[in-house]
Order: C-alpha cells, then sequence, then structure tokens
C-alpha cells in the first residue's frame, strides 16, 4: 500500500464543485472535499492507496476596497458574502485531519478594475 499525497488547487477547486454540486454550506463543502479526496484512494470499492496528506492550495479572500468606475460606488470586499464564505470555508478546512492549508497572498495593492478595449 503506498502513501498518496494529493494537491488541491483551491479556487478551480470551489468553481467546479459549485457548477457540479451547486452552493453548499463551508462546512458541507470542506466534508464534500475529504470525501472526494477519499474517493480517489479506492479502485473497484477496494482501497489501494493510504493518505499521506491533502494540500490545498489557495488564497484568503481580498479584504480590500475598490472603487467601481461604471457604479461609481466603492465596493468593501470584506462585506461580502463570498469574504465571509471563504472565511469560513478556509477555517472549516483547518480543523480537518490530514489537511494542510496553503495560503498565497493577493497582490491587494494591484487591485482594480480594467476595462478591455475591443476593436471591431
Amino acid at each position: 500500500m503506498d502513501k498518496v499525497a494529493i494537491l488541491i488547487d483551491g479556487g478551480f477547486y470551489r468553481r467546479m464543485a459549485q457548477k457540479i454540486w451547486g452552493d453548499k454550506t463551508p462546512e458541507k463543502r470542506a466534508n464534500e472535499l475529504i470525501d472526494y479526496c477519499q474517493r480517489h484512494l479506492k479502485h473497484k470499492g477496494q482501497e489501494r492507496d493510504k493518505l499521506y496528506r491533502i494540500f490545498y492550495y489557495d488564497c484568503p479572500p481580498m479584504s480590500k476596497k475598490v472603487f467601481h468606475p461604471l457604479h461609481n460606488n466603492t465596493i468593501d470586499f470584506e462585506k461580502t458574502d463570498l469574504f465571509s464564505w471563504m472565511t469560513q470555508f478556509l477555517e472549516e478546512l483547518k480543523g480537518k485531519r490530514k489537511v494542510a492549508l496553503r495560503c498565497g497572498s493577493l497582490a491587494d495593492s494591484h487591485a482594480c478594475y480594467i476595462f478591455k478595449v475591443r476593436c471591431c
């Protein structure tokens, strides 16, 4: 029996899980992630590999205020539903056994809206 490490791109996983399985609470999404990884260790109902660790890579949500030029107002990302959901989700993962959370950092100083110019 081999030991297996599973590496997860957090942003990609969250988008695909929401698309496939719909909206869930942070606790249910974290449990779903663990179950999904466990299923990868089985082959025809038999456990063939042993889980070493799940490495979950993501960034904490942005907490900056950014001016939206089209709506002519400032958006406080710290007060959004996504911010609170992500914060709770990362806390849930921290408490899971065999999960190593690896958080990067966003370049908050460069956060802004950029308009693309399209040619006809």
